[in-house]
C-alpha cells in the first residue's frame, strides 16, 4: 500500500479513537455552532494539543506506520461516548440545531440525542482544522483522520425537520462532507476516513451515490470503515455481513475499505474471495471488546488469511474499531505493540528478512502473557 507515494508493506494504523489521558477526563473540547470559536479558550487549545501529542506518541512508540489524532475531542469516559460522534460534524454545519429525538440503544432510549436538521445543510467553515493542526504540531508522520459518520448513517441519526426525504438529506450532507474533506486534504491529511455501518441497511442505490459524492475530487487516500458498532460490547450484526456487502462495496469510490475481523476470529475472511481488484483491504486485528492484548502469532495467522484474499501490497492492518472505550492507555499500548509484532512476523516472511533476537523474544513473551490472560 502506498503511503505518501512510498510503498509500505502491510502498513499498521488504528481506526481512529484512542484512550484519552487522565487530564482530559470529563472534558468537552469543542462547542456547538457554525460561528463558535475554534476553541472555547486558549487553555483548552493547549490541553487538546497535549492530548493529541500523547496519543500520537503512543502510536509511534508502538511502531505504527500511520497515526490517528486519537479523536481526543471525543468524551469517552461515560457509557454514552457516541454522543460526540453524532454531534461533532453537525455542530459546525449550517442547518443543524442541537438535541432532537433520543437515540435508541440496546436497553432503550439513551441520553444521547440526535442533532436536528432545521434548514438546508451546508458547509460554512473548516471543521477538523484544529485537529489537523494539533497532529501536525506533534508529528510529521503519515496521518489518518476519521471524520466520523458518513452521509448515510448521519442522515439516519438526525431528526429531520426540513427535508423529509432521506436521500435529499444524505446528498446535502455528502456535499458538506466533500468540502470538509477537500479542506483537510489541502492541509496535508494523508488518509481521510468515513465510517458507515452499512450492514444495518439494505444497501439502496442512493447510499452509494451519497458516499461517492462525499469523496468526489478529494485529493487524499480515501477510506470507508464498515463499522459493526462493536466497541461497547454490542453484538449488533449477525454473521456473514461481509459476503452480503461485497457487491455494494465494489461500487464505492475510494481507495480502501476497512472491515472489522478480530471480533469474529476472522470467520468472515472466507467471504471476501471476490474482493474488488481496484480497492485495498483494511482488516481489524485488534478486538476492541476484550481487554487482554492479542497474541502476535494469532495476529500473524490472521494476516496470512487476509493475504489469501488480496496481495501484500493491498493490505492494511488495523484495529477493529475505535479504541477509545479502553479506559487504560496501558491496555491500548499493549494491543498496539501486539499488532505491530504480529505484522512484523509476516513482513519478515514476505521479505526474507530475519527478525532481530529481541523482537523474537518480545513476541514470544507477549504471546505467553496473552495466553495466561485469556
Amino acid at each position: 500500500m502506498k503511503v505518501r507515494d512510498v510503498e509500505v508493506l502491510l502498513p499498521t494504523t488504528i481506526v481512529g479513537a484512542y484512550p484519552r489521558p487522565l487530564f482530559m477526563q470529563g472534558t468537552k473540547v469543542f462547542t456547538w455552532g457554525a460561528d463558535a470559536p475554534e476553541f472555547p479558550s486558549y487553555w483548552m487549545r493547549e490541553t487538546f494539543h497535549d492530548a493529541v501529542a500523547i496519543a500520537t506518541k503512543d502510536q509511534l512508540d508502538a511502531g505504527l506506520d500511520i497515526v490517528s489524532d486519537g479523536q481526543q475531542h471525543y468524551e469517552t469516559e461515560t457509557a454514552y461516548e457516541f454522543s460526540e460522534l453524532h454531534h461533532y460534524v453537525p455542530s459546525r454545519l449550517d442547518g443543524y440545531e442541537p438535541f432532537g429525538e433520543p437515540i435508541a440503544g440496546n436497553d432503550g432510549d439513551t441520553p444521547v440525542y440526535m442533532p436536528t436538521v432545521a434548514g438546508p445543510i451546508s458547509w460554512v467553515r473548516p471543521i477538523a482544522k484544529p485537529i489537523a493542526e494539533a497532529v501536525r504540531a506533534a508529528t510529521d508522520a503519515p496521518f489518518k483522520h476519521n471524520l466520523g459518520w458518513g452521509p448515510v448513517v448521519l442522515s439516519d441519526l438526525s431528526t429531520d425537520r426540513h427535508y423529509h426525504d432521506r436521500r435529499a438529506l444524505a446528498l446535502d450532507l455528502a456535499r458538506a462532507l466533500n468540502q470538509e474533506m477537500k479542506d483537510l486534504a489541502g492541509r496535508g491529511v494523508d488518509l481521510i476516513q468515513l465510517a458507515e455501518p452499512l450492514g444495518f441497511y439494505e444497501g439502496e442505490s442512493w447510499m452509494v451515490e451519497a458516499i461517492n459524492l462525499a469523496f468526489e475530487g478529494v485529493d487524499a487516500y480515501r477510506v470507508v470503515h464498515i463499522c459493526y458498532v462493536l466497541n461497547e460490547g454490542q453484538s449488533a450484526i449477525g454473521e456473514a455481513q461481509a459476503e452480503r456487502l461485497v457487491p455494494l462495496l465494489r461500487e464505492l469510490d475510494c481507495e480502501q475499505i476497512h472491515l472489522q475481523q478480530a471480533a469474529r476470529d476472522f470467520a468472515e475472511i472466507k467471504h471476501l474471495r471476490e474482493w474488488p481488484p481496484d480497492k485495498d483491504l483494511g482488516v481489524g486485528v485488534i478486538d476492541v471488546q476484550r481487554t487482554p492484548a492479542e497474541d502476535p502469532q494469532q495476529i500473524a495467522a490472521w494476516i496470512r488469511a487476509a493475504l489469501e484474499v488480496v496481495s501484500p501490497e493491498r493490505l492494511c492492518v488495523s484495529s477493529d474499531c475505535g479504541m477509545g472505550s479502553f479506559r487504560s492507555r496501558v491496555v491500548a499500548r499493549k494491543k498496539l505493540q501486539a499488532m505491530v509484532r504480529g505484522t512484523r512476523i509476516v513482513r519478515a516472511e514476505l521479505t526474507g528478512e530475519q527478525l532481530l533476537e529481541d523482537e523474537l523474544t518480545a513476541t514470544a513473551a507477549a504471546g505467553a502473557t496473552w495466553g495466561k490472560a485469556s
